[in-house]
């Protein structure tokens, strides 16, 4: 017989789960944890609470007795607790809980706490009440911003409450995707939440009152409330001098070679790293990046992405599950195939009527090419197999790539580029390599963006049987192939920003010289900051936002949470 107990909940669940049942599941069940100006700002308000030297001693003051950060657990409440401070006086005891900002006021101008509040200290004067064997009545709630301390009274009432916000953290663990977003009436909450940028509630509301996916020639909803960041923080950082090592020094990385120190970057500007060839990173610069959340990418000297270094993996099983029985579905990787095909030829198509606009007086739509292109897109829903698809989309491709030359740019007499058709490992001419390095680019960070939702990045819907490979970041990078990394090929070549010179051709092999590669990183990650309007949101966010958002709303949709999944299309 198994004498194994549930895991006790942590007090500040059931605040969560109060505030809102969809971010309890978030934090709580998938174990997501981003950190935002208010997060980062409540942890500094507990910074004196959280100090070693305090924690479980008692000071006296003024006849009351001070004791903090007590830890209190029940096994019959199923609950446990860090309470921030214990006083006692005329021998009763209470917790007061510190909060960041201001007290909060009713209509008569009275101080207040807020109902998720006043559960989670509730829910302390329960384990009080079970350690001590006395009765508590009372609770203080110090809010650090006005310096206020706001008396709760521990009601019958509201004892229930906190009881069955324990019974609805239970019940929603066992479930198998997050609770729907809050409702209109309630939908300011999710301003200023730390997990907004995960939770989408203003797109995934959308995509549930869409029962079909909009059309992509036409903008297909109103302007969405945004409530994620504008941009990412941090830079990538690419390293690529042969024989340099990479170490740590302090809060900095540190890059030499033969023993000259070459630069050192500063760890809080960094948000990923790009490892190219022979370079060595020392194990406690590899630690120290994990620590703090920084991908490592490691790329061969020619561009070939081999795999990534990550945080450790997302906890919501519950999503790599539904990922594995979903994609065992045949009409489910249909479904999506399809979405992630229609999304790379329609933008294929938009980049060839943009390139080709003005030639020969004809407008892009003119193109044989792009009427080619309609042709096949209109014919995807007649598609009833992966194979099917698979020869449609390798269609589409052809067509796009028999223009592609057409595309650069006319240069002067001896510095132009010529481009015939593709090819790769290795790839035999500069287009060719260029186009591969910028694959392999996007490949490594859809992997990024797959792993941080939470994906198995390995098991995909439309590249299937590729063993060894990334099959699910292959997926998602299809539909941004022509707006991110063939663009950037195309920019790179027709501003003249590399030239000739800028490559090696060995044996019938071509690559990017180390001066051409970090011009073409440079160019990569300022179109992965380009800003946008997202055609089916409306609002507009950076190339590499998006690739994060359409992770997101794939995870929803294998949830079943969304009805359908819609492709990044430009307009």
């Amino acid at each position: 017989m198994s004498d194994s107990k549930p895991d006790l909940l942590p007090v500040r669940a059931l605040n969560q789960v109060v505030y809102c049942p969809r971010l309890y599941y978030l934090q709580y069940v998938d174990g997501v944890m981003p950190v935002n100006e208010h997060v980062e700002a409540g942890l500094f308000d507990h910074r004196r609470i959280a100090a070693p030297e305090l924690q479980n001693k008692t000071r006296t003051e003024r006849q009351t007795a001070t004791s903090r950060g007590i830890t209190l657990s029940s096994e019959a409440l199923g609950i446990t607790a860090v309470l921030d401070v214990i006083e006692e006086k005329n021998g009763e005891h209470y917790p007061v809980e510190t909060k960041h900002g201001r007290a909060a006021y009713d209509a008569d101008g009275h101080p207040r706490v807020w109902e998720n509040d006043a559960v989670q200290l509730c829910a302390q004067a329960l384990l009080m009440e079970e350690a001590f064997g006395q009765p508590v009545r009372r609770g203080y709630q110090f809010c650090a911003g006005s310096r206020e301390r706001v008396e709760v009274e521990f009601t019958e009432e509201l004892r229930n409450k906190t009881r069955d916000a324990i019974a609805r953290c239970r019940e929603i663990a066992q479930a198998d995707r997050p609770p729907e977003p809050l409702p209109p009436e309630q939908r300011h909450k999710c301003f200023g939440c730390s997990l907004a940028p995960v939770c989408l509630p203003e797109e995934t509301l959308f995509h549930i009152s869409q029962p079909t996916p909009s059309p992509a020639e036409e903008p297909s909803s109103p302007l969405l409330r945004r409530v994620i960041p504008a941009s990412d923080a941090g830079a990538v950082l690419y390293l690529q001098e042969p024989g340099s090592t990479v170490g740590k020094r302090s809060e900095h990385l540190i890059i030499k070679k033969d023993g000259n120190e070459l630069g050192q970057v500063p760890l809080h500007a960094v948000r990923d790293v790009v490892v190219c060839g022979n370079v060595q990173v020392s194990t406690q610069a590899l630690q120290t990046m994990l620590e703090n959340d920084i991908r490592i990418s490691y790329l061969t000297g020619h561009g070939r992405f081999l795999g990534a270094v990550v945080p450790a993996v997302a906890k919501n099983i519950t999503l790599r599950e539904a990922q594995f029985r979903r994609f065992s579905d045949p009409a489910v990787c249909l479904q999506l195939a399809k979405a992630v095909v229609r999304a790379k030829i329609h933008n294929q198509r938009a980049l060839l009527m943009r390139c080709l606009r003005g030639e020969e007086e004809l407008r892009g739509s003119d193109e044989p090419a792009a009427r080619d292109l309609w042709t096949v897109l209109r014919s995807l829903d007649a598609a009833d197999s992966l194979d099917t698809l698979l020869g449609m989309e390798g269609q589409g491709a052809a067509l796009y790539f028999s223009q592609f030359g057409r595309f650069l740019k006319p240069a002067p007499t001896g510095a132009a580029f010529d481009f015939q058709s593709r090819n790769r490992r290795p790839p035999r001419d500069p287009i060719n390599a260029l186009l591969s390095l910028a694959y392999a680019m996007l490949a490594k960070d859809c992997f990024a963006a797959v792993c941080t939702v939470g994906f198995d990045p390995y098991k995909g819907f439309f590249h299937q049987g590729k063993h060894g490979k990334p099959s699910l970041a292959l997926d998602l990078m299809e539909e941004f192939r022509p707006v991110i990394a063939d663009s950037v090929v195309l920019t790179l070549i027709n501003n003249q920003a590399l030239t000739k010179n800028d490559f090696l051709i060995w044996r019938d092999a071509c690559q990017l010289t180390d001066s051409g590669r970090r011009t073409f990183f440079a160019a990569y990650e300022k179109r992965k900051a380009t800003e946008i309007s997202h055609p089916v949101y409306g609002y507009r966010m950076s190339y590499a936002r998006m690739l994060e958002v359409q992770a997101r709303m794939l995870a929803a949709f294998v949830r079943e949470e969304i009805p359908h999944y819609t492709g990044f299309m430009v307009r």
